[in-house]
């Protein structure tokens, strides 16, 4: 005979003691959390008191913290307290003072008026210059003065004539005798080299002609290196010949231009001479009448300043006195704010601060539920056991008595 379904586990009452286990931890660690502490300054302390909680059902700790001074302490306080209060009740008592000299309006028109504007000086009109229009305009003829000299003498062409006819002589004068000899040396070669059996083709043949014609062409670089050389101090030479010829017809000329120049030179100097002596005259008398209209010029322009620095003291006086009065006025309006501000701003009570510690941290609460789950598990897969082995057995009994009929013996008895 089987045995019955287990019976599923009470999910929630196992539930509820785990809740219950996490509360009661809660409260441990709070009650850790609350230590007393001592200080140089004085006390904390904590109470407890357990009070209904009808969301829970249950009774709560109500915490309440307790901070208490030493006489030292205590006594700083009490005075700190006292002045505190006998600043802000005297500022209490200057409010009405300071209402009145707020709550009346400002009186502008008894201030000194702001200073006129003041207007900068014209300008001084001096009128024209006496006596400029009496200075002499002179009217100068100067002798022709000759700007230009002419170039005679040969063309000079130092870049190609000189130097190619000085290279192409150095280079020929060297050519009419090397070359011949480099040819004879050259069948000289190749006869020699004939008779020691080489010929052309021959390795031995094409080096030993190649360094002769290497040497060769060696020597006529250095003969044409030569002609150049040559030729630039040859075509110098000769440009220099004919410059000497340019230079001194130049010369020559010029001495006759400057003889002409220096004549009508001496003739413009007389006529300027003559014309500055007039001229000076002039400037001088119109100079006087100048000095005078500026004289008159510079008294007019002083007073005009006098004048206007006058206005511009007293304008900025005016102004000056405004400002002042102004600020007295609201100084005298403030006064009374200023008074209750530095009262009421004094010192500050301050609380003394308690030492930190480490809080005792929460413990984990007891896994009822999880425990319930388990064990409703572990009962489940046992009956599931036994329910499989009784299957089998029941199998087993059926398949022998169907084996026993077909055979006609009844192994439960009977016929």
């Amino acid at each position: 005979m089987s045995k019955s379904t287990p019976k599923a586990p009470d999910y929630a009452a196992a539930a509820e003691a785990q809740g219950q286990s996490s509360r009661e931890n809660i409260e441990q660690q709070t009650w850790a959390n609350r230590p007393t502490q001592n200080t140089p300054f004085g006390q904390q302390t904590w109470e407890s008191t357990p009070t209904w909680d009808p969301v829970t059902g249950q009774y709560l700790n109500r915490w309440t913290q307790n901070t208490t001074l030493n006489p030292e302490s205590q006594r700083a306080l009490d005075a700190q307290l006292d002045l505190t209060t006998g600043r802000s009740e005297l500022g209490a008592g200057m409010m009405d003072r300071a209402r009145n000299e707020f709550g009346q309006e400002v009186d502008w028109s008894r201030f000194q008026q702001g200073g006129q504007a003041v207007q900068a000086p014209g300008q001084v009109n001096a009128g024209p210059i006496t006596g400029a229009e009496a200075l002499p305009q002179n009217q100068y003829s100067p002798e022709q003065i000759q700007r230009s000299v002419e170039t005679e003498g040969p063309e000079l062409d130092p870049a190609q004539r000189y130097y190619s006819q000085a290279g192409d002589a150095i280079y020929n004068q060297w050519a009419d005798r090397a070359l011949p000899q480099q040819e004879r040396d050259t069948d000289r070669l190749r006869t020699q080299l004939y008779n020691m059996g080489f010929k052309e083709g021959d390795a031995g043949y094409d080096v030993e002609l190649e360094k002769l014609r290497q040497a060769q062409g060696d020597a006529q670089r250095q003969a044409q290196y030569q002609a150049t050389i040559g030729a630039g101090t040859e075509a110098q030479r000769m440009l220099g010949m004919d410059a000497a010829t340019r230079a001194q017809l130049f010369g020559e000329n010029v001495q006759q231009g400057q003889f002409g120049n220096q004549a009508s030179g001496q003739a413009l100097a007389q006529q300027l001479a003559l014309g500055g002596q007039q001229f000076q005259e002039a400037l001088a008398g119109a100079n006087l009448g100048n000095q005078a209209q500026q004289q008159r010029y510079g008294q007019q322009a002083q007073q005009q300043q006098q004048q206007f620095g006058n206005q511009l003291t007293a304008s900025q006086y005016q102004n000056q006195l405004r400002q002042q009065q102004i600020a007295e006025e609201m100084q005298r309006r403030g006064w009374s704010l200023n008074e209750i501000n530095a009262l009421i701003s004094g010192q500050q009570v301050g609380m003394p601060q308690m030492p930190s510690f480490n809080p005792a941290q929460a413990a984990q609460p007891t896994q009822y539920l999880g425990a319930a789950q388990a064990q409703g598990q572990a009962d489940l897969d046992a009956y599931n056991a036994q329910q499989g082995g009784l299957s089998g057995m029941l199998g087993g009994l059926g398949g022998l008595g169907m084996a026993a009929g077909m055979m006609g013996f009844n192994p439960f008895g009977g016929g």
